[in-house]
């Protein structure tokens, strides 16, 4: 018999618990493992992948750009160079644990203002500004009112607010809302505020601690906050019936914003370290420390600009090496002779961009320390060469963007030097010449001018049109100064005017008036305005040296200080350069009628035409075909070729393009480059310069050419635009008998000019109008040019044109010397602003060449006394 023994049921039958705790085990044990090959695989394969994203992450770079090269003269001066700026920085990154703390502190300033106020059932808008102005910490910084603009018949209304009495500034913008900032308060007046515009709500801001709102009922009253009101979520019911005031929407603090003030309050301390030591009283406003703070934060805030060498000095004395205050000194554009040749030299600006082809870390996020681009002159032209090679710092960085460790720097090098042609002695005496003699033209005005006053009167209703002033007349306005016994704030002139806005919106609008060169200030330093007298008369020179084409002389008046323009152009600045219009640069501007230099010109026509004979007399009975001459009613008579350009006579000359006709005087002109600019190296102006033909006339106005055209043109009037360094160009031509003549402003060793075709008139005929431009400065109208010792031929001319409304005078010289052996050509031009400035080219322009010409020869016989010791 055989025994069967028999597990227990439970033994005999499967684990289900043990089947499924296989089961996760193998389920685990294969994630496991797949986690396993992926931390290998990441920790193999992608390490460097890894690696480089920490690299991104925790790394900057900063660029930095090299100061630029050096601008020097033909003889070797210093025009543009560079020079220390001198600033004082705060590392941000550094700062952080104190802004913490001030931000506690600010908190709880915020939280016992606001305990203040809840003890209120009602709380009215004047006891609310009261609760800011008692807090020191809000009554340091600012009270603000906001809201939106009232709207009637889809027309913003002006928003109007007077504060205990006095109208306050109110900003109003496009979006229909507006802001104000409450003065400081008087506490010897009850604090009432009256408002005018305004809709719907207004808040109020207690220097970014705490905010209020307000409403506004239909008549633009401001309503008491009432915490049991509909602001709160609760019922208006409910509310009564719990008797809980809700403070929740009227109150309410921005987190971010308290930030922001214990930011800039800590910024602020740190600067009263530089103002307690410097003496200044810099304040850190608000929106450039934002900026900064999301856009740079890496670099360093600067809290003090444009320091002395003596601030500089006490704060390296007197701030601790651990401080994170950083002394700085910077490369800034220097200008030794300040306005000297300043529309040529040209200024620095911002938009320059870093150039890191050759740098490491281009794939970092990277700040840019600014540098300097060239926006006008030669600074703009040659601004490749001039600006430095950039050199970059890669620094380690926080979480939260701030520097901590620098692992590679690369030095920036300075940019290439630059010589130029022009001479600064020669330049310098030109610029007086033109000085001295608009000086003795405007000591020669009878004040007041009327033309003056209608010129100011449209600029002053342009200025008025452009502003909100809408009911104010431009009579009115300046009446207002002219009854004036002394200059008048924008308050005053508000009151008398009847302004509608506040005495700031005054105050802008005169200084645009300023910068239109309707009102003067006499003290710089205040603003105080009077009626603006006209300017001083504009003026410009040219010297060319006619063996090289190198430009001596390039000089335009009004000009302006380029250390003004240094780092950075102020709108003072802006304003005072502008009401000069001395951003033109007019010796080189296209932009005035040749006047009877032209005559050159229309004697060269004749003889390519072969209708000139110089030895043939003309009649002039000072008057032909209705069109006079300069001395009519008198008469120059029978007239030769010589003495017609000695005597400037007007109708030899329309006698002779009546006879060759408008179409050879137009293609001589263009022949001899009247027709396009000069290409020198200088940034290309709008404007070109004009000779006229039927076509262009036919454009221009409409009407078809007529002889009196043809005569107009013969004498350098018409609707011919030309500038001094064209004239001076042509005027060489006649001394070189070259068509090409290339002025340079690059100063070149043993430089000459290209060989060039000739005019295209024989020798001989030349000579005769050289001999009429020499009997010119012997015994004609450009006698107050002759210098002893030396032969000169000269062309004068008395130019009219319309500026300003305006019937004007232009004065005009040009010419060369020696006669035999050429050296030099000079163009002078002189503009008369008013009409009672009778400039005339024998009287004005003529005496500023026989300095400039005076001055070229004395220095070249100093040299070679030099030389031969």
């Amino acid at each position: 018999m055989r025994l069967i023994w028999r597990l227990p049921l439970k033994m005999q039958q499967p684990s289900y618990k043990n089947q499924r705790f296989l089961t996760f085990k193998i389920s685990y044990g294969v994630l496991f493992f797949i986690l396993l090959t992926f931390l290998f695989y990441r920790q193999t394969y992608q390490t460097s992948d890894f690696k480089e994203k920490e690299r991104k992450q925790g790394q900057r770079r900063i660029t930095m750009p090299g100061p630029r090269g050096n601008i020097f003269d033909r003889n070797g001066n210093l025009l543009i160079g560079n020079q220390a700026h001198y600033s004082a920085k705060l590392h941000l990154g550094s700062v952080n644990e104190k802004i913490r703390e001030k931000k506690k502190v600010l908190r709880q300033v915020s939280r016992e203002i606001e305990s203040e106020i809840i003890k209120n059932k009602i709380l009215s808008l004047e006891k609310a500004i009261g609760y800011g102005y008692d807090n020191t910490t809000v009554s340091d910084r600012f009270v603000r009112l906001s809201g939106k603009v009232n709207i009637i018949n889809d027309q913003a209304q002006r928003v109007i607010i007077h504060f205990q009495g006095e109208r306050i500034p109110v900003t109003q913008n496009k979006t229909n809302t507006w802001y104000a900032q409450l003065p400081k308060i008087k506490y010897n007046r009850k604090i009432s505020v009256d408002f005018e515009g305004i809709s719907k709500e207004l808040e109020v801001n207690l220097a970014n601690l705490l905010s209020i709102k307000f409403s506004v009922d239909q008549k633009g009253k401001v309503l008491p906050a009432n915490p049991l009101s509909d602001f709160s979520n609760k019922s208006f019911l409910n509310s009564i019936l719990s008797a809980k005031p809700s403070w929740d929407k009227i109150i309410w603090t921005e987190g971010s914003s308290l930030v922001w003030e214990a930011r800039r309050s800590v910024v602020q301390d740190y600067t009263n370290v530089v103002n307690k030591l410097t003496g200044r009283e810099k304040i850190i406003n608000l929106k450039p420390l934002i900026r900064h703070w999301r856009e740079k934060l890496l670099l360093p805030f600067e809290i003090a600009d444009n320091l002395s060498a003596s601030e500089y000095a006490v704060l390296i004395e007197g701030i601790d090496a651990s401080s994170p205050i950083e002394v700085k000194a910077e490369a800034v554009r220097h200008y030794p002779n300040k306005s000297l040749a300043s529309h040529v030299l040209g200024y620095v600006g911002s938009g320059y961009e870093a150039n890191t082809e050759q740098l490491s870390g281009n794939d970092l996020t990277t700040f840019e320390i600014k540098g300097r681009k060239g926006k006008a002159g030669l600074e703009k032209v040659f601004d490749e060469k001039l600006k430095g090679t950039d050199g970059t710092e890669i620094w380690r960085v926080n979480p939260d963007g701030t520097r901590y460790e620098q692992i590679e720097k690369k030095v920036s090098q300075k940019g290439k030097n630059l010589q130029i042609s022009i001479d600064s002695d020669l330049q310098r005496i030109a610029e007086d010449s033109i000085l001295r003699m608009v000086k003795s033209v405007s000591n020669h005005r009878i004040l007041p001018d009327e033309n003056w006053r209608k010129t100011i009167l449209r600029r002053t209703n342009q200025a008025l049109k452009d502003s909100s002033e809408k009911r104010v007349t431009a009579q009115l306005l300046l009446s207002s100064f002219i009854d004036a016994p002394y200059p008048l704030s924008g308050e005053q002139a508000s009151t008398v005017a009847g302004f509608e806005g506040t005495s700031e919106d005054a105050t802008k609008l005169l200084n645009q008036l300023f910068a239109k060169g309707v009102l003067a200030k006499p003290n710089p330093e205040k603003d105080l305005f009077e009626l603006s007298p006209p300017p001083l008369p504009p003026g410009a020179a040219v010297l060319i040296d006619l063996k090289s084409g190198e430009i001596l002389t390039l000089a335009s008046k009004p000009n302006y200080d380029l250390s003004n323009l240094t780092p950075y152009i102020s709108q003072d600045v802006y304003d005072r350069i502008q009401r000069r219009e001395a951003w033109l640069p007019r010796a080189w501007h296209p932009g005035y009628a040749p006047a009877s230099p032209f005559k050159i010109v229309t004697a060269v026509a004749g003889y390519r035409a072969g209708l000139l004979d110089a030895n043939i007399s003309k009649t002039c009975d000072g008057i032909y075909r209705g069109m006079e001459c300069h001395v009519f009613p008198g008469i120059h008579g029978e007239i030769k070729l010589k003495d017609a350009i000695s005597q400037s006579c007007n109708v030899y000359f329309y006698r002779l393009a009546e006879k060759i006709g408008f179409q050879d005087l137009i293609d001589t002109a263009k022949l001899m480059g009247l027709d396009d600019s000069p290409n020198i190296e200088l940034p290309s102006l709008r404007d070109k310069p004009i000779v006229p033909d039927p076509d262009w006339k036919s454009k221009r106005i409409g009407v078809r050419w007529t002889l009196e055209d043809t005569f107009n043109i013969a004498i350098g009037q018409g609707g011919l635009r030309q500038s001094p360094l064209q004239m001076a160009c042509m005027v060489a031509r006649i001394a070189t008998n070259r068509k090409d003549f290339q002025p340079t402003l690059i100063h070149s060793k043993n430089s000459s000019l290209p060989p060039s075709p000739s005019l295209g008139v024989e020798k001989k005929l030349l000579d005769e109008i050289i001999m009429g431009m020499q009997q010119a400065t012997e015994k004609g109208t450009a006698r107050r040019c002759q210098i002893k010792g030396i032969t000169i031929a000269g062309k004068t001319g008395t130019g009219q044109w319309r500026n300003h409304n305006m019937n004007l005078n232009l004065a005009w010289f040009v010419g060369f010397a020696p006669v035999n052996e050429p050296e030099v050509a000079v163009a002078i031009l002189v503009e008369g602003v008013i009409p009672q400035d009778q400039v005339q080219g024998g009287l004005t322009a003529t005496p500023v060449a026989k300095d400039l010409l005076q001055a070229y020869f004395d220095k070249k016989n100093a040299n070679l006394v030099i030389g031969k010791n």
